[in-house]
C-alpha cells in the first residue's frame, strides 16, 4: 500500500510538531543562564535582583520588606547566598533558615506571606540532592 500524499503532510507536521516541543521544553526557564533572587509578598513578585553577573560579584544587598500586617522582613542578597537576618513575626522561623544559593531552594515566612526564592539556571557543579547507595 502506498502512502497517500495527505498521510506525508500528516507525517511532516508530525515530525515538526515533536522537534518544535523539544526545542521550547529545553529554553523553558532558562533565563539566559542568570540566576535570579525572587521577592514575593501576599503573592505578588515584589522584587528580582540577578544573583550572577560580574556586577553582583562581591555586592551586597539588603531589603526592608514591609508585610501587609504591618510587620517586616529584612532580606540580604549577596554573591555568597540569599538569607533573612531580620524579621518581626513571632517565631521568626525565617530568620533561622538557612543561607540559600541555587536555584531551586527557597525561605518562606508564613505570618508575613513572605516567599524568598532563587530562580533560573546556575552552573551545573555536580551537585547531588538526594542520597544512593
Amino acid at each position: 500500500m502506498k502512502p497517500r500524499i495527505g498521510d506525508v503532510f500528516v507525517y511532516i507536521f508530525i515530525i515538526l510538531l515533536v522537534g518544535l516541543s523539544f526545542i521550547g521544553l529545553k529554553s523553558m526557564g532558562n533565563h539566559e543562564g542568570k540566576v535570579l533572587v525572587q521577592v514575593e509578598s501576599d503573592g505578588s513578585i515584589i522584587e528580582s535582583v540577578e544573583m550572577s553577573g560580574p556586577e553582583a560579584e562581591g555586592s551586597v544587598r539588603e531589603l526592608r520588606i514591609d508585610a501587609v500586617d504591618g510587620g517586616y522582613n529584612i532580606v540580604r542578597i549577596s554573591a555568597d547566598g540569599v538569607e533573612i537576618i531580620d524579621a518581626d513575626c513571632p517565631d521568626r522561623l525565617c530568620v533561622y533558615s538557612p543561607s540559600i544559593k541555587n536555584p531551586g531552594q527557597s525561605i518562606v515566612c508564613i505570618p508575613h506571606k513572605l516567599i524568598v526564592r532563587i530562580t533560573g539556571r546556575g552552573p551545573d557543579k555536580g551537585i547531588v540532592d538526594d542520597t544512593a547507595s
